[in-house]
């Protein structure tokens, strides 16, 4: 019963993760239309998809998913750092409408680490 309850939980954070994504990608969309520039952290957040994508056959590998997963965030975090130099010309500061669905969406996604969180110390109890 428990469980279920969790993975309610769990699935409801994930559902409005994902609509919290849609409405980012179109704003982004929209404001890229109107200045033709993005917005400060796009390339980090590139970086980091591309990161974590070289993380997932490393933690194959090594048989440990934390030390793909933390080697993924520091490739991630390297090659998005020096992106966002390189592209610094084309990146606009963030928009008000940006930085508060930002915040929504960290927040959405930091219950969804706590619930992920709680689920495996109920696991392991």
């Amino acid at each position: 019963m428990a469980y279920s309850f969790v993975l309610i939980i769990i699935l409801a954070l994930l559902l409005a993760g994902l609509v919290m994504s849609f409405f980012a990608f179109k704003l982004k969309r929209e404001e890229y239309k109107a200045t033709g520039k993005y917005p400060r952290g796009h390339y980090m957040g590139r970086g980091l998809a591309i990161g974590i994508a070289i993380g997932i056959p490393i933690a194959i590998v090594l048989e440990s998913i934390f030390t793909g997963y933390i080697v993924g965030l520091v490739i991630g975090t390297f090659v998005g750092s020096n992106m966002e130099k390189k592209h610094e010309h084309e990146l606009r500061p963030l928009t008000q409408k940006e930085r508060d669905l930002r915040k929504k969406t960290i927040m959405i996604f930091t219950a969804l680490f706590a619930v992920g969180i709680i689920a495996f110390v109920l696991a392991i109890i």
